[in-house]
């Protein structure tokens, strides 16, 4: 299974690459693709990875089968130069491959998605009542004719974000994608998801506080679940903020992130150096290493530990405050 996806400095989709690294085929193996909602963050390489995975089931949000979406994607073919958000039109990519073999799968709260031999996934989100309010926002960014063109981007809160639980054997996984409290609130107060708690948690929105719900950490989680966040940053704009960091760590003390935080103005520094490198004739590549990444492993037979393998930049989340 794949969830969301991520390139490297080659283009290269990040699952495929890893994947492919431990010797898994993806072509093969992976029975189901997931696309938690469109942000730019999460989807990139999306098409390469639904298209090199011929036998996956993809899946995505339910709010994004209605017709206003569709037709929103199907008015970005041939405008790769606008300024509209490429999560879209990897969104618009996706559904071009699918044809009628590889139907998309439609997540909605409360339904089981997939199911293999020893485990399965359920989504948790979105609920129906969020359908209208995405239709709205929906029609607020879609120009008319004669009106100026403009960035579709996600609503927000993230409420057409898919959670996802899995389930297999005595082990229980919480991905929280990009949901925020309010549909937190919702999946709490719901009664028809699956039973028990997870022991392994993807903090939802980078760490933010406007997803962070305690009642999540007291309902959903195992005591000290194993949890892992994946930074953000955009212009000035850092997430997790220290504050976030102290949060988090106050609910587990195995936490994890994939590389620390670092502010906009450190990233822009670094691209300036690498353009006066190339402009005078140095060869500039990225080092691979520097891809943080954070596994979490353990045996469906048996064991209760969950052993922890961190890559490049990954680290402890209490080490990135220290740092």
């Amino acid at each position: 299974m794949i969830v969301d996806s991520c390139v490297d400095s080659t283009g290269e989709p990040r699952p495929l690459r890893y994947l492919e690294q431990i010797g898994v085929n993806p072509a093969e193996s992976v029975g189901l693709v997931v696309a938690t909602h469109w942000h730019d963050d999460h989807i990139r390489g999306m098409e390469e990875v639904v298209a090199r995975c011929g036998r996956a089931r993809f899946c995505c949000s339910a709010a994004l089968r209605t017709g206003e979406f569709l037709a929103a994607a199907r008015t970005l073919e041939g405008r790769r130069q606008s300024q509209l958000g490429s999560g879209v039109r990897e969104m618009h990519g996706v559904f071009s491959r699918l044809d009628r073999s590889r139907q998309p799968l439609w997540a909605l709260a409360d339904r089981r998605v997939h199911r293999w031999p020893t485990a399965e996934v359920w989504a948790l989100s979105p609920d129906d009542s969020t359908f209208e309010r995405f239709l709205q926002v929906l029609a607020s960014l879609t120009p008319e004719s004669g009106q100026a063109k403009r960035r579709l981007s996600e609503p927000s809160p993230n409420e057409v974000s898919v959670v996802l639980w899995l389930a297999g054997g005595d082990i229980v996984v919480l991905l929280g994608a990009d949901l925020e409290r309010a549909g937190w609130a919702r999946i709490v107060a719901g009664k028809a998801r699956p039973e028990g708690v997870a022991s392994a948690y993807k903090v939802p929105h980078h760490g933010s506080k406007g997803a962070d719900d305690p009642a999540v950490w007291e309902k959903l989680l195992a005591p000290s679940p194993m949890a892992v966040v994946a930074p953000w940053t955009r212009g000035g704009r850092v997430l997790p903020t220290e504050k976030d960091i102290h949060r988090i760590l106050d609910h587990t003390r195995h936490a994890y992130i994939t590389a620390p935080p670092r502010s906009g103005g450190k990233w822009k520094g670094i691209r300036e150096v690498e353009r006066t490198l190339r402009e005078s004739g140095a060869v500039v590549r990225a080092d691979r290493e520097s891809d943080g990444v954070v596994r979490l492993r353990r045996p469906l037979d048996g064991g209760t530990c969950w052993s922890v393998a961190l890559f490049g930049s990954a680290s402890r989340l209490a080490d990135a405050v220290a740092a």
